[in-house]
């Protein structure tokens, strides 16, 4: 298990110094339920005023059932109590919409706010924009600018007790946390679109996800789920940057596409989602982190079919390393669906057969670096490389590409699947367009057997990107 370790460890290096691991949060109160939020510090809001004691009674963590019925027709100076009573850097934030989605299913929160007057939908955004930003089934350009409102509220907050009584001594990383999250939605260094803020939870070690491109509009929707390492703190702005660069793939793709089949082109966007806690070297032996990450990913996936009922999106799920294992928890569930799958630098799977995985006609993909130590160890399961497991089998070798004729770079690392100009690029960007018939891959081609335990000889320098 160590070899395993290490060899991940030693993958996640970067040209410039180990990527930090996440920040240990603070102790939570006594009597926190470890299921709702279960990192963040639970703050118990002030004691409500006359006035808005139905708000906060309707609204409390212990029995939110009647929350949004009561949020849709409180009284402005109940609002504004309410929202006076939430600690504005968001510590108590998480844990009440993690309450509401507990008993308010996706759709049903699609159709509450589809219910709501605009102006009334305009005064939840000003007061609440944490809640607003985070439930699953508002309309995405809703969440985006709840978030980024959220942001800003939050980063204020933390900054006004920075040196002062009231700091709080995991302060100055937050802070930092909440600078890579603003940075990694306020800049467009790759990514030939917005950006839009579609997850925030700020107690560390945080929980985001960006999309680049319009989640509320997009034929094809690729979700990027990380592994090993990827905290909001140190990688949001990487993954972001990843996100982007695939956007431009899938968007190159889709002119090249329209323009030989005379369809009209789509629209895209990919999400950089970092909506669960990966582990570190202290708890990647386990699957408790791939479970409650399965959790949230479901969640998000049930989001989008429910504010996307009208007209759904196509759906692919590109998970690289741990997030590979958590995607194969999440689509085994029976509760969610997507319609194709890319396992990346795979460390095994929870089901022994693609068949057994909740994608549309069993569209599901295997990448597998010659020089990846991770790959093939097959520790969490089943390994998506073999023949058994039935999954297309991603050439990595480079090569002409058959379509354009450009070169394409070999992904051989850990790390090298999402970087631009790879064969792998290229394949990913086509499968999440619906497009698995251009990739160059065969039907349960096999891997060769790996070693009891990763090589670590097979891990060059070269090979070490900021990618988990």
């Amino acid at each position: 298990m160590l070899f395993l370790a290490a060899a991940i460890l030693s993958a996640s290096i970067h040209l410039s110094g180990v990527v930090a691991g996440p920040v240990e949060p603070a102790a939570a109160a006594v009597g926190a339920s470890p299921e709702v939020h279960a990192w963040a510090s639970t703050v118990v809001p002030a004691a409500p005023s006359s006035a808005d004691s139905s708000l906060s009674a309707a609204c409390a963590v212990a029995a939110p059932e009647g929350c949004l019925t009561v949020l849709a027709t409180a009284s402005d100076h109940e609002l504004d109590d309410f929202a006076d009573s939430l600690d504005a850097s968001g510590d108590d934030t998480g844990t009440l919409v993690d309450a509401v989605a507990s008993v308010r299913t996706a759709p049903e929160v699609a159709s509450w706010w589809a219910d709501l007057a605009p102006s009334r939908q305009l005064g939840l955004v000003a007061r609440v924009p944490g809640l607003v930003g985070n439930l699953e089934g508002v309309p995405y350009t809703t969440r985006d600018q709840a978030n980024r409102l959220f942001l800003v509220e939050a980063r204020a907050a933390v900054d006004e007790r920075r040196g002062t009584r009231d700091e709080r001594r995991d302060d100055d990383a937050r802070a930092a946390m909440l600078r890579q999250v603003a940075a990694a939605v306020g800049g467009r260094a790759v990514g030939d679109a917005d950006r839009h803020l579609v997850v925030l939870d700020t107690v560390l070690p945080g929980r985001a996800a960006v999309s680049v491109g319009d989640l509320d509009t997009a034929d094809d929707v690729s979700v990027l789920v990380p592994g090993m390492f990827f905290t909001v703190g140190s990688q949001l702005v990487d993954w972001t940057d990843t996100a982007g660069e695939l956007y431009d793939e899938q968007t190159s793709w889709t002119y090249l596409l329209a323009r030989a089949d005379g369809d009209g082109l789509d629209q895209v966007a990919v999400v950089a989602w970092l909506g669960y806690r990966t582990p570190d070297l202290t708890n990647v032996y386990g699957l408790d982190l791939a479970r409650a990450g399965a959790d949230r990913l479901e969640d998000a996936i049930t989001g989008l079919d429910a504010a996307r009922a009208s007209a759904p999106a196509r759906v692919t799920v590109v998970a690289h390393s741990y997030g590979s294992t958590t995607a194969t928890l999440a689509l085994s569930s029976g509760d969610v669906s997507v319609d194709s799958l890319v396992l990346l630098g795979s460390p095994g799977s929870v089901v022994p057969a693609a068949s057994m995985l909740d994608v549309t006609g069993d569209d599901v993909y295997a990448a597998a670096g010659s020089f990846d130590p991770v790959a093939g160890s097959a520790y969490f399961g089943a390994d998506p490389g073999t023949a058994g497991f039935g999954a297309v089998l991603l050439h990595t070798g480079g090569g002409a590409d058959g379509y354009t004729g450009r070169a394409l770079a070999a992904a051989l690392g850990h790390n090298s699947y999402l970087v631009p100009g790879t064969e792998t690029m290229r394949s990913t960007a086509l499968i999440g367009l619906g497009r698995g018939d251009l990739v160059d891959g065969e039907p349960g081609d096999p891997r060769p057997v790996a070693p009891e335990a990763p090589d670590l000889s097979l891990v060059r320098p070269q090979d070490l990107y900021v990618r988990d």
